[in-house]
């Protein structure tokens, strides 16, 4: 099996995308397999394409910033995922009740990016597919397992680069998470 995961951010036109992107990178390079998409939780930013900013940098990076038309997320596109991650307890809480009107079979399991920055904890908090890591960061007293990955968009070039260092390595926990859920269904 492939695994599949979706990440979310508000409008889907700087931090879901750029974690899109950059998995997507991580995996070509590596040789792995996996359906990796991204969207918002939000509607004001369907159809738009990557933030200016946000695509400078990630092109800068290395990574693709064509063909990206930004999208609202939806139960039904939830329910085709394995993993749905998001990038803040806002976003986490959001996701969590779609979630909950889902069949059990179908529901995706939730997780936040942060869960998987090794800079958090000294080591990649990658847990055991289907078990909540509830608590891993500083993020718990928001109801979330993780801290937030701060909103670029209203700030400056470092902080659209911040972003992209916060993603970048976080992936290879994401990537190893992934890889894990594909073993296990196997």
């Amino acid at each position: 099996m492939v695994a599949s995961v979706v990440f979310v951010c508000t409008g889907n036109i700087c931090r879901s995308v750029t974690a899109e992107r950059v998995l997507q990178n991580h995996l070509e390079r590596s040789g792995a397999e996996a359906v990796v998409d991204s969207a918002g939780i939000s509607d004001e930013e369907a159809g738009n394409p990557i933030d200016p900013t946000q695509a400078r940098v990630l092109k800068t990076g290395g990574y693709r910033t064509e063909d990206h038309v930004a999208r609202q997320i939806t139960p039904e596109w939830l329910a085709d995922r394995d993993v749905a991650i998001a990038m803040t307890a806002r976003h986490y809480r959001a996701l969590d009740e779609m979630i909950a009107d889902l069949p059990a079979e179908v529901a995706p399991e939730l997780r936040m990016l942060r869960e998987f920055d090794p800079r958090l904890s000294g080591e990649t908090p990658v847990g055991v597919p289907g078990e909540s890591t509830a608590g891993v960061g500083a993020g718990a007293d928001t109801g979330a397992p993780a801290p937030d990955v701060p909103d670029p968009w209203y700030g400056e070039l470092k902080d659209f680069e911040e972003t992209l260092e916060t993603i970048e390595v976080s992936v290879p926990g994401i990537t190893d998470y992934l890889h894990s859920l594909a073993e296990q269904t196997r």
